[in-house]
């Protein structure tokens, strides 16, 4: 019997058939609808087509796990504040829903289940997280385990910065905006003005890049984990993966202090990684992983 897993993004909605195993039996998608209702209706249609042992769901926010509400704020906002337990009983099998960057963090015990210790940096708009100790999600007591993003760093300004502000692709696309005095970049076009000989994106990479490996060592030396898997869009950019080891090796060249230096790797599944994690995480908690 499959598991009806659930990936609701800022958007698109995902829906897939999965087997504890993670083959995908089937998947269907749509843009995110523009109210509950309608996202209800449209599950609904996938939900009451077969039987299912239960429910796994990846969502934007941070998810009480006692009573499957939702906190704080999203791309989504109509997600939020309710039980999605109590919402989705009439299916009378049980729901598990997680933050969707750490379904990404466990996406990954799917595909090297061997690992034991290991930190998942998401890179975006901002830079989200999953924290993995002894093969298990660390939460954390308020449901912070895995933000590396809310990390301070120095930076010559006199308000406080974060990683997020300065080692995002967001922050990659502000710093090129500022400095051409154009609005028309994302992180694609940036990479491909690099690669023609662009010098501002060059620069603009370089510091990104820079940014990202003083996070990443932070974070060896924090945990000391198996690997830190890279996820978001742009850890499918090969490019951006040898850019971000360049950097990490600079830095443990030049200061011996450090002696070790992470092991760096793009995340496995990519598009479909918090389907994988929602079902992982179902799993665990369903005593099955």
């Amino acid at each position: 019997m499959t598991i009806a897993t659930i990936d609701i993004g800022g958007t698109g909605i995902k829906f897939a058939s999965l087997t504890p195993d993670g083959k995908i039996l089937d998947k269907a998608s749509t843009p995110t609808p523009e109210s509950l209702e309608d996202l209800l209706t449209w599950l609904d249609q996938y939900l009451s087509a077969q039987t299912y042992r239960g429910i796994a769901m990846s969502v934007p926010g941070a998810v009480n796990q006692e009573t499957g509400v939702i906190d704080g704020f999203s791309a989504v906002p109509y997600i939020h504040g309710f039980s999605w337990y109590e919402t989705l009983r009439r299916y009378q099998i049980p729901v598990h829903l997680e933050n969707d960057a750490n379904c990404v963090g466990l996406s990954e015990l799917l595909a090297h289940p061997e690992i034991g210790n290991a930190a998942c940096v998401v890179v975006g708009t901002g830079i989200g997280g999953a924290m993995i100790i002894n093969g298990k999600l660390h939460r954390g007591r308020h449901g912070l385990g895995g933000e590396f993003g809310y990390m301070t760093t120095l930076a010559p300004a006199e308000n406080l910065n974060n990683w997020s502000q300065l080692a995002s692709t967001g922050s990659l696309v502000r710093h090129v905006i500022e400095k051409s005095g154009r609005t028309d970049w994302d992180g694609r076009k940036i990479y491909q003005e690099a690669a023609a000989g662009n010098a501002l994106c060059q620069e603009a990479i370089g510091r990104m890049n820079r940014n990202l490996a003083q996070g990443l060592l932070n974070i060896q030396y924090l945990i000391d984990p198996d690997v830190i898997s890279l996820g978001g869009s742009i850890s499918q950019n090969s490019d951006f993966i040898a850019g971000v080891k360049k950097a990490v090796d600079k830095l443990v060249e030049d200061y011996e202090e450090y002696t070790v230096a992470p092991l760096i790797r793009a995340c496995t599944y990519h598009a479909d990684a918090n389907l994988y994690g929602a079902l992982v995480n179902w799993l665990q908690e369903e005593k099955e992983w």
